[in-house]
């Protein structure tokens, strides 16, 4: 299945969006390569019926699907009489580099106040086909998308490309949404409620066998591929946030915030605190506001 992927910190740049109905269905989706577009087609009314590589996609109210470039895509019967339908055309940014493959974003970036770099480094892979929760919404949105679209103005590309991401990500947060029922969604979510509730210090791992009831080496391996981080990593996460708050808001040193917090010396409490912050703590210190 041909995925289509963008980066957190990268937009999908516009060529064209549009609106169309075919009233009578007297035509059908057209036969093409698009070398360097992707295609993104919801339909509001009717039925769009699309081949992608031989794999075969049906369209209906309320549902949207993506093509990748340079994927040969096609029409099979044709519309239903008053199908109507919205379309994006749109470049992948010049500066994506699909070698680098990129851990893909997760849910669980966000579990703290700390925004890290690495989350703008993150891939988000669009949800290939999908039906959206509310059409009313979503049809506002691409008919606001035509409209800009339409009206000529020296920054039309650039907002565009801002509002254009701006829906990519409604849609991905969906995906989210749908994954909170799984049961590997359960057992992770579990855990990060777990972690987060002992937050002032490492838990070890029997100590999170024992709570959750299963085997760690199973436990961290599915933290991982949930996550896209390691257990031990979270858990220092959450420790550098709460460090940085004691830091900033007491009158404490870095040694004592790091004997506070069960660091074994303050050298190795600041070799953790760079890994994760990307500066040592005095440095952040410096940069950022203090009470």
């Amino acid at each position: 299945m041909h995925e289509i992927s963008i980066y957190s910190n990268s937009l999908p740049l516009i060529r064209e969006i549009g609106h169309m109905t075919d009233i009578d269905g007297a035509s059908g989706h057209p036969d093409r390569l698009m070398e360097k577009i992707n295609v993104f087609v919801y339909v509001k009314k009717g039925h769009i019926q699309v081949f992608e590589d031989g794999v075969e996609y049906n369209l209906y109210e309320g549902t949207y699907l993506f093509l990748r470039k340079n994927i040969p895509h096609w029409g099979g019967s044709l519309y239903s009489p008053g199908t109507e339908w919205f379309y994006i055309h749109f470049y992948d940014s010049p500066y994506l580099n699909e070698e680098n493959n990129p851990i893909e974003y997760s849910q669980y970036y966000q579990h703290s106040s700390l925004i890290l770099e690495e989350t703008y480094a993150s891939q988000i892979k669009l949800p290939k086909k999908g039906t959206v929760s509310n059409p009313e919404y979503t049809e506002l949105q691409l008919k606001k998308l035509v409209d800009r679209y339409l009206l000529p103005h020296p920054i039309r590309p650039l907002t565009l490309s801002v509002l254009t991401f701006e829906f990519f990500i409604d849609l991905y947060a969906h995906k989210f949404e749908e994954l909170k029922s799984s049961k590997q969604n359960r057992i992770v979510q579990k855990m990060v409620d777990l972690f987060i509730s002992n937050s002032t210090r490492k838990m070890s791992s029997t100590e999170i066998a024992n709570e959750l009831g299963m085997n760690y080496a199973y436990l961290s391996t599915l933290f991982r591929k949930e996550t896209g981080k390691s257990i031990t990593q979270f858990q220092d996460e959450l420790l550098i946030e709460h460090a940085i708050k004691l830091l900033k808001n007491e009158s404490v040193n870095i040694s004592q915030v790091s004997d506070q917090l069960g660091f074994s010396n303050p050298f190795y409490f600041s070799r953790v605190f760079k890994r994760i912050t990307g500066v040592a703590p005095t440095t952040y210190l410096n940069q950022t506001y203090r009470s």
